[in-house]
């Protein structure tokens, strides 16, 4: 059985508004210069649907790229009740905001696949 390539993205204005509220909630208590969570939705006929997100806690050092934490436990457990309320929505990606990609956002994409591992499209 073959994929259906993503031919378009439909961000839900949800989504869009969780992602500045994350951000600056985090910049008023925190220098932390970005924040991180996770992308829900769908993947129906060619159309990624992104419906839903949630933050994860998350902070890394500025001296050192590999040294980072992001909550696994917490993601997992509000992975595990958002699919509860709505068990349509998967994991479809994650975000970050700030101006550029970091080293450590390959590991941080590895973590966030083998979570959501269980996807099935």
């Amino acid at each position: 059985m073959s994929i259906q390539a993503i031919e378009t993205v439909v961000v839900h204005p949800l989504v869009l508004l969780s992602v500045v509220d994350h951000y600056n909630r985090i910049d008023k208590v925190s220098s932390q210069k970005r924040v991180v969570g996770i992308l829900l939705g769908s993947r129906r006929k060619g159309v990624l649907d992104v419906s839903n997100s949630f933050a994860v806690p998350f902070d890394e050092d500025d001296r050192d790229p590999d040294v980072y934490f992001l909550d696994h436990d917490y993601l997992e457990s509000m992975y595990a009740m958002f699919k509860k309320v709505n068990a349509k929505e998967k994991i479809v990606g994650w975000y970050h905001t700030g101006p550029k990609l970091h080293p450590n956002d390959i590991k941080i994409n590895e973590i966030i696949r083998s979570i959501a591992v269980t996807v099935s499209w």
